[in-house]
């Protein structure tokens, strides 16, 4: 009942969000935190909230701001989230076509090659859905994927997965 009694507030939360995550400066040192927190409640309300919202337009902007960094509390919650819907293969979160995997690989590989940006058992969930992938992808849509990843991300993906 509370719940659905502030749904109303969605288009002004989701309005102010935007204003934080799209400012200039939002991942300058100062601001980051702001910029962290602003994803992860983004992020929380297309969780809960999917049916209230243009979801096929929030959920790939929401992607569009991953991985976060500065704040590692909530990197940890909006990374193991990312995987969660990966793992159901949320039709907005992947595109059509499957148009998103690319930067969901990307983010990924971020989040594995970076520092306590996820749980151990995020970081392994993670490393189970890149090895899914190796197996289910077609490879010129696995090298296409591969070829957007920074050469230190390609290296560490390939240590990762071959062990």
């Amino acid at each position: 009942m509370l719940i659905t009694y502030y749904c109303w507030l969605l288009p002004e939360a989701l309005a102010r969000l935007d204003v934080v995550i799209q400012d200039p400066s939002a991942k300058q040192p100062d601001n980051v935190m702001a910029y962290d927190n602003a994803v992860s409640a983004l992020g929380k309300i297309c969780q809960h909230h999917r049916d209230r919202i243009n979801s096929a337009q929030v959920i790939p902007a929401w992607l569009n701001c991953l991985p976060i960094t500065g704040d590692l509390i909530e990197a940890k919650v909006v990374h193991e989230q990312l995987c969660s819907m990966v793992e159901r293969s949320d039709v907005e979160l992947l595109g059509p076509n499957n148009q998103y995997l690319p930067k969901i690989v990307s983010v990924f590989a971020a989040v594995l090659c970076g520092k306590d940006l996820a749980t151990e058992q995020t970081a392994s969930r993670m490393i189970n859905l890149l090895r899914r992938l190796q197996q289910t992808l077609p490879p010129a849509t696995l090298a296409s994927t591969w070829s957007l990843l920074h050469p230190q991300q390609q290296m560490v993906l390939q240590s990762i997965l071959s062990s």
